[in-house]
C-alpha cells in the first residue's frame, strides 16, 4: 500500500504537541542513558583500580611466601646438618637431666 504524498504522516510535517512531546521524551531518555553510561564508566574505572591494587597485594604476598620458604629451607638444612653429626650422646644427656629433675622433685615432695 502506498501512502499519499500529502497525507497526515508525510515527512517534514510538524504535528504540534505530539511531536514536541516525543522529542522531549527522547531528550529525557538520552540524558538518562548518558547518566548510566557515565556511572558504568566510573564503575569500570573503579574495578580497574581495585584490580591493580589487588594484583600489587598478591605480588607482595608472593614475595613474602618466597622469603618464608627460603627461610624454612635454610632452617631444615641446618637441622639436617645437626642431625647428621656423630654426636649421639645428647639423647643420653636429656634422659639424665629428666631423671635428675624427677629425683629432685621426689625428694622435695617426700621430705617436706
Amino acid at each position: 500500500m502506498r501512502r499519499a504524498q500529502g497525507g497526515p504522516w508525510a515527512p517534514g510535517k510538524h504535528y504540534g504537541g505530539a511531536s514536541q512531546h516525543i522529542e522531549d521524551e527522547n531528550d529525557e531518555l538520552q540524558d538518562q542513558l548518558q547518566d548510566k553510561v557515565k556511572s558504568l564508566k566510573n564503575l569500570v574505572i573503579n574495578i580497574g583500580e581495585e584490580t591493580r591494587s589487588q594484583n600489587t597485594l598478591l605480588g607482595q604476598m608472593d614475595d613474602d611466601y618466597e622469603k618464608s620458604g627460603n627461610f624454612l629451607e635454610r632452617s631444615l638444612k641446618r637441622v639436617g646438618i645437626i642431625s647428621r653429626g656423630s654426636q649421639n650422646y645428647h639423647v643420653v644427656i636429656l634422659f639424665a637431666f629428666c631423671f635428675v629433675v624427677f629425683l629432685l622433685l621426689w625428694v622435695i615432695l617426700k621430705f617436706r
